[in-house]
């Protein structure tokens, strides 16, 4: 059986959040691993990927509407998530991510290449 490699994952999980932004929803962990059969407590590095190209692209953070569904935090993106905004800041961040056109043809849709050193 063969592993995916983190860029692979990223790709994975990239069109399934970017379909949860299009319809202004946040998405738990466990939502993304019954979407991509990456498990929930893997998905870090993938997203902290997508959240670097999202910067390098100049792009809302993509990332930040992956949401833990239980615990502590409820509602906000994990403790690793790199940019550890304020709750203000995500809900913020998550209106600009919303209103982001996601589907638009001016947005490059990433390859596992870009990636890549991310």
């Amino acid at each position: 059986m063969s592993k995916l490699t983190l860029e692979q994952q990223a790709m994975l999980i990239w069109p399934v959040v970017a379909q949860a932004a299009r319809m202004q929803r946040v998405i738990t962990y466990g939502d993304v691993a019954g979407l991509t059969g990456i498990a929930a407590v893997g998905q870090g590095e993938a997203l902290g990927m997508i959240n670097r190209y999202c910067k390098r692209k100049h792009y809302p953070l993509l990332n930040t509407i992956v949401v833990l569904g239980q615990g502590d935090g409820v509602g906000f993106p994990g403790y690793g998530e790199p940019d550890k905004l304020t709750p203000a800041q995500y809900l913020e961040e998550r209106a600009r991510v919303f209103a982001f056109d996601w589907t638009s043809t001016a947005v490059d849709k990433p390859r596992p290449e870009d990636f890549q050193n991310s």
